[in-house]
């Protein structure tokens, strides 16, 4: 196990001081020294300079470790040990964390420049859940695809909620808990939809927040697909309605799949 960072060497970082927020932003990452230098220099770059960093790393192999310890100076935290997946992971951050809200940006994702202060600009005392937009990139990211725009609005349904775009109050933590280790995948729909049945609104901001990779574990559609519906048949009992929306999202995904090579290939 290694760690690091400002507040191991004694220096407390930021604070809600003066009225003026602070955000603990948490990365997640295992072997991810591809995309981790770029996701760091995002997050110590933002216009909005009140931001708490915190860095879980799942023991990795490759070069991650050498490179948060680069960025060591910018990183209010840091952890190197293994771990029990990514729910575990998120609960960690959440641990070390101090900040007034949280938010998760995985190692092959990036901010953009604004996007913790549009957040930010729109939070409100009475606010628990802030959601802004993505652009999602092909894996290698040369390539923009689309932008995914967060809509809570179809949360009994699917998770169309951009997590990477996602700000939540503390409170919201503390009174839901964290993230459940049974899910691999849709751990972040199990506590959004928890968090929704009790009652705390998901406010859109209408403003790009994050870049997403299209990849990762989510990739799976059909695994992810599964797990919203196991989900979904827990918190809000098993119906027919949820079988057909699964039902129907898998034939539509794969429908639009085999459009998509048959037009590539005409």
């Amino acid at each position: 196990m290694e760690q690091g960072g400002q507040r191991i060497k004694g220096i407390t970082g930021r604070e809600s001081t003066g009225g003026k927020l602070l955000v603990s932003v948490v990365t997640v990452v295992f072997n991810g020294e591809k995309t981790l230098e770029r996701t760091i220099k995002s997050v110590v770059s933002q216009t909005w300079d009140n931001i708490e960093y915190i860095i879980i790393d799942g023991n990795s192999t490759d070069n991650s470790v050498g490179i948060i310890k680069r960025y060591e100076e910018y990183i209010n935290f840091w952890i190197s040990e293994p771990d029990k997946g990514i729910s575990d992971a998120f609960n960690k951050g959440i641990s070390y964390s101090t900040g007034d809200f949280i938010a998760f940006l995985g190692s092959d994702d990036w901010y953009e420049p604004d996007g913790v202060l549009h957040i930010v600009e729109k939070i409100e005392p009475c606010g628990t859940i802030y959601s802004g937009h993505v652009n999602l990139w092909t894996d290698n990211g040369n390539r923009f695809v689309k932008l995914h725009k967060s809509r809570p609005e179809r949360i009994f349904q699917t998770m169309r909620i951009a997590h990477q775009a996602t700000f939540v109050s503390r409170k919201v933590f503390e009174d839901v808990g964290g993230f459940l280790t049974d899910y691999k995948v849709a751990m972040d729909y199990d506590f959004l939809l928890k968090a929704k049945l009790r009652g705390y609104e998901i406010i859109v901001v209408d403003q790009v927040i994050a870049n997403m990779l299209l990849g990762g574990v989510s990739r799976d559609i059909i695994a992810a697909s599964i797990c919203e519906l196991k989900i979904k048949n827990k918190l809000l009992g098993i119906k027919l309605k949820h079988y057909l929306w699964f039902c129907s999202y898998i034939i539509g995904y794969y429908a639009l799949s085999v459009f998509k090579k048959w037009k590539i290939n005409k």
